[in-house]
């Protein structure tokens, strides 16, 4: 065979020097590496796809990943605000019934005018960009259902503050109108008998009272209950020693057993100024005082005049 159709290795070993010497015909050496190229290239691009696809398995758990804590944090925030949302709810209940009783004081039950439509409505912005397929079906519900309370609560505050508006307006124009009427307690403490028939604790008697006894120690201050001038000041049967206000408009406060009285008749006074003392002066069974509101002539309860 010409060493021309040959492949030659010679393998040296080191120390001894002997040497190996290994001869390959070059066909043969073609076949063998037409057999194996492919086999070597099969091996190849089966670990690029191995690799590759671990890759994208290593990027989708951490996707995964990445999509569970935003789902946690949803949940946080949807819990979040719910509770907000029935924070506001309550708010909004206080609101309501804070404007109705001023309203009855200011005898504002139905306001002049009407409180323009309120508008509001369109996507929310905040579920629309959570519509994602992680988002499940009662999410969604939850989401929507929120959305829908919101915009309920911001109509109805949108509502009540019109209304506040009207009335914060008419009440300058009613300003002096207010201080003049009766809305504060003239002194704090227990109501021991209301406005109404009763039990006369004299005579056994159903009779018509017409106040409140309100019990406190004797001594404890007692003030006019709106602005208005003193008309009497001194000693009534029965009431023992007694301010009575008049306020304009038809409208007066008794102010009656007194122990002491610090006012004159003519004297001006302005809501929330001393007139005299808690006492049991006059028929009385222990210290309080009588309170009364005149309406026209017609004593009526003085807890419909009593705001704070």
């Amino acid at each position: 065979m010409d060493v021309k159709d040959q492949y030659t290795l010679v393998l040296f070993r080191t120390g001894n020097g002997v040497h190996r010497k290994l001869v390959i015909p070059v066909k043969q050496a073609k076949w063998v590496t037409m057999l194996v190229a492919p086999a070597v290239a099969a091996l190849f691009l089966g670990a690029l796809a191995a690799i590759s696809l671990y890759l994208v398995n290593l990027h989708n758990i951490n996707d995964y990943g990445k999509l569970a804590q935003k789902n946690r944090e949803l949940e946080k925030q949807v819990s979040f605000f719910s509770q907000r949302m029935i924070d506001l709810q309550d708010r909004f209940a206080s609101l309501q019934e804070s404007n109705a009783r001023v309203k009855v004081m200011a005898n504002l039950a139905v306001m002049p005018g009407a409180v323009g439509t309120v508008s509001l409505g369109g996507p929310d912005p905040l579920a629309a960009e959570l519509t994602v397929s992680s988002i499940d079906a009662e999410r969604k519900l939850q989401l929507a259902a929120m959305h829908r309370e919101l915009q309920r609560l911001e109509i109805g505050f949108a509502r009540e503050e019109g209304e506040l508006k009207q009335l914060s307006t008419h009440l300058k124009e009613q300003q002096t109108l207010l201080n003049f009427t009766p809305s504060v307690w003239p002194v704090r403490g227990w109501i021991s008998s209301h406005f109404g028939y009763r039990v006369s604790p004299f005579t056994g008697r159903r009779v018509m009272h017409k106040g409140l006894d309100i019990v406190n120690r004797k001594g404890t201050p007692v003030i006019v209950t709106a602005d208005g001038r003193v008309v009497f000041a001194g000693y009534k049967h029965g009431y023992g020693k007694m301010v009575i206000v008049d306020h304009g408009l038809g409208k007066l406060t008794k102010y009656g057993h007194l122990s002491k009285i610090s006012v004159h008749s003519g004297d001006l006074l302005t809501r929330g100024q001393g007139l005299g003392k808690v006492g049991s002066t006059g028929r009385s069974t222990g210290p309080h005082l009588h309170y009364e509101v005149v309406v026209n002539g017609k004593a009526v309860d003085p807890v419909d005049y009593l705001l704070d």
